[in-house]
């Protein structure tokens, strides 16, 4: 998986993050100096040997769809917001990098991707009348129990494809 390091980022959050060794990210990443990373850098996260993700996640913008894979099949779709023609969904293949338990304002779930050029992310929303529509400034909305049912399914690192 590929990171990319964000401010107030060191190796041992990192780490901790992904639940792997800092000595791995050194090790795969040619690291000379394991005090000095920088906002932007690119690193390479080694799988963890002792969890096995089948878990991958595919957005469909044009039909506002994302569907939840697990060892490649579809288990389940939901209806999603995504960004609107000014501030776009990044298409891509990213990960997730985060989760986190946001306000109100984010359905309560934040699933952060893996975006180098600013924070994108999956998550609940406020305003459940915008799913289905192109709306949002870049990010996946959803309703708010939906959020929730993925937030606690998949893992960190888990794959997206966004197209």
């Amino acid at each position: 998986m590929i990171y990319y390091v964000r401010p107030g980022d060191n190796l041992i959050k990192i780490a901790k993050q992904f639940n792997i060794p800092v000595d791995k990210i050194i090790m795969v990443n040619d690291i000379v100096n394991p005090n000095y990373i920088f906002v932007g850098q690119m690193l390479i996260i080694p799988e963890n040997e002792t969890s096995s993700n089948p878990y991958s996640i595919e957005i469909i913008t044009s039909r506002r769809i994302l569907k939840l894979l697990k060892n490649g099949k579809v288990q389940k779709q939901y209806p999603v917001a995504v960004g609107k023609p000014s501030t776009p969904t990044p298409k891509g293949l990213w990960n997730i990098i985060k989760k986190d338990l946001w306000g109100n304002q984010f359905g309560g779930y934040f699933l952060q991707l893996s975006v180098p050029f600013g924070t994108y992310g999956i998550h609940g929303t406020n305003k459940p009348w915008s799913i289905g529509k192109a709306v949002s400034n870049g990010c996946i909305r959803m309703y708010s129990k939906d959020a929730g049912e993925l937030y606690r399914t998949v893992p960190l690192g888990t794959p997206i494809l966004i197209y």
